[in-house]
C-alpha cells in the first residue's frame, strides 16, 4: 500500500513583522567580529586635531569618529570606491552598526576622505594593518602585490628583530601610500563613469515601469508552468521540422508532419502534387 505524501512544511517567513528583527543590531554582530576590533581601536584614539579642525555654526556634520571608523573597515573590506561604501551602509550589518545608522552619501565620503581626514586615514589603516597582521588576522598578500613580509627567523635574536620590523614598518608605510593613490583613481574613475549619481540600484533611478514587470512575471511563469519532459520532446519537434519539408508545401509543416507522419527530407526535391 503507497503512502500518502508528506505534507510539506516551511519555516515562517514575513517580511513586515518588526518582532522578528532585533531590539540592536549589536546582537547580530558576533563577538569576535572584526569590525568590532576596529571599533575598539579608533575609540581609543585622540582625534582632537581632526575636531579642532572644525569651525562650528552652520549645520551638524557627521561625527569624524565615526567616518573614521567606516573608511578603515571599508578598506580592511577592500572596498574602496566611496559610492561602493555609501551601498555597503545601507545593505551590510556590520557596516550599519559602526554607523550607528547613519548613511553618509558618497559625496560625503568621498570629502571626508580627501580633506577632513586625509593623511589620518592612511596613518590609521597602517597601524590597524599592521595590528591585524600581527594577530595573524590577515594576510599581507590580500592587500599590497608584493606581500610585505618579515623574515620567519627575525624572532630568533631581539636585534634582528628589531631592525626586521623597523624595516617592516617602512615598507608597509610605501606600500599603504601605493594603495591610497589607488584608492584615488578608483573614486576618479566612478566620478567619470557615474557623474553626480549613486551607483545603480541604490533607488536614485527612475522606477521599472509596472506593465513591463507584469510582462516578464507573465512570460516567467508560463515557463515554469512547463513540465521538465516537455522541454526535450519541444525541442526534437523543432529540429525534425526543421530537417524535413512536408510533400504538399501548402500546408502547414508541422500540421502535415505531426498528423500524417508523411515528410520529405529537404534534400530531396519533389515535384508539386497534382490537384
Amino acid at each position: 500500500m503507497n503512502k500518502p505524501p508528506a505534507k510539506v512544511s516551511f519555516k515562517a517567513y514575513e517580511q513586515h513583522q518588526s518582532q522578528l528583527f532585533p531590539s540592536s543590531l549589536d546582537e547580530w554582530i558576533p563577538k569576535n567580529h572584526l569590525v568590532r576590533l576596529i571599533n575598539t581601536v579608533i575609540d581609543k584614539m585622540e582625534l582632537d586635531s581632526v575636531l579642532n579642525s572644525y569651525p562650528g555654526g552652520g549645520a551638524p556634520s557627521y561625527h569624524p569618529k565615526m567616518m573614521l571608523k567606516v573608511l578603515i573597515y571599508a578598506y580592511t573590506q577592500k572596498i574602496y570606491s566611496s559610492r561602493s561604501i555609501a551601498k555597503a551602509l545601507v545593505e551590510q550589518i556590520p557596516f550599519r552598526w559602526l554607523s550607528g545608522g547613519n548613511c553618509p552619501d558618497f559625496r560625503t565620503i568621498n570629502r571626508y576622505r580627501s580633506t577632513r581626514l586625509q593623511g589620518t586615514v592612511e596613518d590609521v589603516f597602517a597601524s590597524v594593518v599592521e595590528l591585524l597582521f600581527s594577530e595573524g588576522l590577515i594576510d599581507l598578500e590580500d592587500y599590497f602585490m608584493d606581500g610585505t613580509k618579515i623574515e620567519a627567523n627575525a624572532n630568533k635574536y631581539s636585534f634582528v628583530w628589531g631592525r626586521a620590523t623597523a624595516k617592516f614598518k617602512a615598507r608597509l608605510q610605501r606600500d599603504v601610500k601605493a594603495l591610497f593613490k589607488e584608492i584615488d583613481e578608483t573614486n576618479a574613475r566612478d566620478d567619470d563613469r557615474y557623474g553626480d549619481k549613486d551607483l545603480p540600484g541604490m533607488g536614485g533611478d527612475d522606477p521599472v515601469d509596472s506593465s513591463k514587470i507584469k510582462k516578464a512575471v507573465d512570460r516567467l511563469n508560463e515557463r515554469l508552468k512547463e513540465r521538465p519532459d516537455d522541454k526535450p520532446l519541444k525541442k526534437a519537434k523543432k529540429k525534425l521540422e526543421s530537417d524535413y519539408l512536408p510533400v504538399n508545401r501548402s500546408m502547414n509543416p508541422r500540421k502535415l508532419y505531426w498528423e500524417s507522419g508523411t515528410a520529405i527530407p529537404r534534400r530531396i526535391k519533389m515535384p508539386p502534387l497534382c490537384v
